[in-house]
This record gives structure tokens, C-alpha cells and sequence, in this order.
């Protein structure tokens, strides 16, 4: 009788056991689907974050500081071109502030070559005006086969440029263009592997080649208030997937 008891005793708690295993096995997995959600808002958050921490950091800038900086590493480029950031062991240094970076490339981006100093504000002046993604004039072609290639077939480009998709997307990727498209940003993406920067040192302008230094890399990205570039790799030596590419770019 005894060691009935015992065996029904036993049972009981390995039941018990079996139950909690189960629940915790559960919660965990509704937790993930959560974090994977909230991953890409924390993502978008930080960015954001970051930005604001540069945009407060030049406002606080002071000019003595900017040319004695520019004294000690021989920079030659016009003081208002800088801001002073600090590295993490505290050391201060120089950096192009990200609106020069912007609107450099963004006129190089209309111009599809390098653009010269006056024309700047000329062809920064012709930049989209609406929010949603915009697509250069020379890389739409491109960027249509990216997305027939990745299985998004129901878009357009609009005359304007703009990405339209005319359902609410037929895949995962779809869906992130369409929150992209219905963003309170915009993105412009160009697809020639070649960005222009100013230089660090002289303040000039130059071809930033990004895909010939690193064929691996998918995306130079250039930020100002809600507009983003995204200067997308054209993949000439094949080291990327195509859904690696659209991937970086839905990241964003």
C-alpha cells in the first residue's frame, strides 16, 4: 500500500515538474516574438538617439577650440565644415558634421558625378520634397531588378521617382518597403557604389568609392533631420546576395 502511494506521489510530481517546464517554455517564446519586435524600434531608436547626441554636440561647439584642433592635425578645410566629438577614452577630435556630409553627396547624387563647390546649393535646391522613398535616376533600372529578384513584383517608380507598392507587400521584405514608403522620412537610394565626401583633412571634395574598398559592404549612409541616403553597393563582385542588399536597406 505503502509504496502505491509512493508511486502515485512520484507521478504527481513529475506531472507538476512537466507543467512548469511547459510554462516557462512558453513565456520565453512569446518573450522572444516580443524582442524581435521591439529589436528593430530599439535599432531605429538608437540611430535616432545618436543623432540627436551630434546635433546637441554642435550646437555647444566653440570655434577656438575647432582651429586649434585643425592647428594640431593640419586641416585646411573651412572651420564651419567641423564639429569637436569625443573618442571614448575622452580624447576630443574633429569630425565633418553629418548635414555638410549630407548635402555633398546628395548633390553629387543629382549631378551623378562629382559636383563642384558652386554647384552645391544648386543641386541640393532640386532634392524630392516628399516623405517615402525616392529612387535616383540612375539607379531605378537597378533597384527594379533588386526587387523583382527578391520576389516584390507588385511596385512601381513613379515618374517621380518614388517607390510605390500597390498592395500591402507579399512577403517580409515588401512589408518593410511599405512602412518605409509610409514613413515619416525619406530616404533617397542610389545605387552606384560611389558616395562624395569632404575630406577630413583638407575640406575638399572627393569620390568616396565605398564598394571598391569594401566589396562586402552594402550601404554608406548619410543622415540629416528626417532624410536619409543610402548609398547602396552596385555587388559587381558578386560578394552579397541580393537579399542581403535589400535586407541592409529595410534595415534603416
Amino acid at each position: 500500500m505503502k509504496k502505491k502511494n509512493y508511486i502515485i506521489i512520484g507521478l504527481v510530481v513529475l506531472v507538476v515538474i512537466l507543467i512548469i517546464v511547459l510554462i516557462v517554455f512558453f513565456s520565453r517564446k512569446g518573450n522572444e516574438n516580443v524582442n524581435n519586435t521591439e529589436t528593430e524600434n530599439v535599432v531605429n531608436e538608437n540611430t535616432e538617439n545618436n543623432t540627436n547626441i551630434v546635433d546637441q554636440n554642435i550646437e555647444k561647439q566653440n570655434p577656438e577650440e575647432i582651429e586649434s584642433i585643425k592647428n594640431e592635425i593640419n586641416a585646411t578645410g573651412n572651420t564651419d565644415i567641423y564639429y569637436v566629438d569625443e573618442e571614448y577614452d575622452g580624447r576630443k577630435i574633429l569630425q565633418i558634421k553629418p548635414d555638410v556630409q549630407f548635402d555633398v553627396d546628395l548633390a553629387g547624387i543629382m549631378k551623378n558625378s562629382k559636383p563642384e563647390e558652386n554647384e552645391i546649393n544648386e543641386l541640393v535646391g532640386k532634392e524630392p520634397t516628399n516623405n517615402g522613398v525616392w529612387i535616383s535616376e540612375q539607379s531605378r533600372e537597378i533597384f527594379s531588378n533588386l526587387l523583382k529578384n527578391n520576389n516584390i513584383i507588385d511596385f512601381n517608380i513613379s515618374d517621380e521617382g518614388y517607390l510605390q507598392i500597390n498592395n500591402s507587400g507579399n512577403n517580409d521584405m515588401a512589408n518593410k518597403l511599405v512602412n518605409m514608403i509610409n514613413s515619416d522620412r525619406l530616404y533617397i537610394i542610389n545605387m552606384t557604389g560611389t558616395a562624395y565626401e569632404r575630406d577630413y583633412i583638407s575640406g575638399e571634395i572627393t569620390e568616396y568609392p565605398f564598394e571598391d574598398m569594401d566589396p562586402t559592404q552594402a550601404i554608406e549612409p548619410y543622415q540629416k533631420d528626417n532624410k536619409i541616403i543610402l548609398e547602396i553597393t552596385t555587388n559587381k563582385m558578386q560578394r552579397l546576395s541580393e537579399s542581403e542588399i535589400l535586407d541592409a536597406i529595410t534595415s534603416y
